[in-house]
């Protein structure tokens, strides 16, 4: 075989090489469909979940109702939507292996100056611990630590006992008391009804789940699809709610 052949050979070679690790890069194509009873919203199924088998699993009383108001008020707070940054409502439960991965990588991108605003919502379906640890981080969060104590929870299991909860507070410079007494109380109750009321009604069957915008997003989604999933959000004006 004559040098230049064996030169076009390889080059061919090295093409088909390539071409794999390339289109693995791309962002996969996205299958919406419309988010059932709610307009103007969609949702996108992509990956893992964890849990769901029981969706009020530890809770005293009747499942919880779906909060009334605007669905964009109940996902991303009045006001959110005036943001210049997209709003991304992330459902989690803090013993989700996927939710880590997925929080890891949106912190990630807030880190680097990626335009979107966070707002986490407790979605505990792995049983009653999980619904424990929801309760004390809804507790700091009356004490202005609720993201600091998600953050904690999602690396530290939770003991059950009034010692834990306060160990807890310590590292956040809580009152312990307090928030043992909060976690237990008819205040974080009502939140976390709301919570998983607003997960039932938008049909989320386990974690996590992410509002980015107008589309749901149910399972651990890939890095690069959600980088790309935000990207479009931002061209489309915010959804009518």
């Amino acid at each position: 075989m004559l040098r230049r052949d064996l030169l076009i050979v390889g080059a061919a070679f090295a093409v088909a090489i390539a071409i794999p690790p390339i289109l693995r890069r791309r962002a996969r194509t996205f299958d919406f469909v419309d988010l059932e009873g709610f307009p103007g919203f969609r949702r996108l199924d992509v990956g893992r979940i964890s849990g769901g088998v029981n969706l009020f699993a530890g809770l005293d009383g009747p499942a919880p109702a779906a909060p009334e108001g605007s669905l964009c008020d109940m996902l991303f707070g009045p006001g959110e939507m005036q943001d210049n940054r997209l709003p991304i409502a992330v459902f989690s439960d803090v013993n989700c292996p996927n939710c880590r991965v997925v929080e890891a990588r949106l912190e990630r991108m807030v880190q680097v100056g990626t335009p979107i605003r966070l707002i986490y919502h407790p979605l505990p379906l792995l049983g009653p611990n999980s619904v424990w640890a929801a309760k004390v981080i809804l507790a700091a969060g009356l004490q202005g630590a609720g993201q600091a104590m998600h953050r904690d929870l999602m690396q530290v299991i939770l003991r059950p006992g009034p010692a834990a909860v306060r160990e807890a507070a310590a590292r956040h410079g809580l009152d312990g008391d307090r928030l043992w007494s909060d976690a237990r109380g008819s205040q974080v109750q009502a939140v976390l009804n709301d919570s998983l009321g607003l997960g039932a009604a938008l049909g989320i069957p386990g974690t996590p789940g992410m509002m980015i915008g107008r589309t749901l997003v149910i399972g651990a989604m890939a890095e690069r699809d959600l980088v790309r999933l935000i990207e479009l959000e931002r061209e489309l004006p915010p959804p009518s709610c």
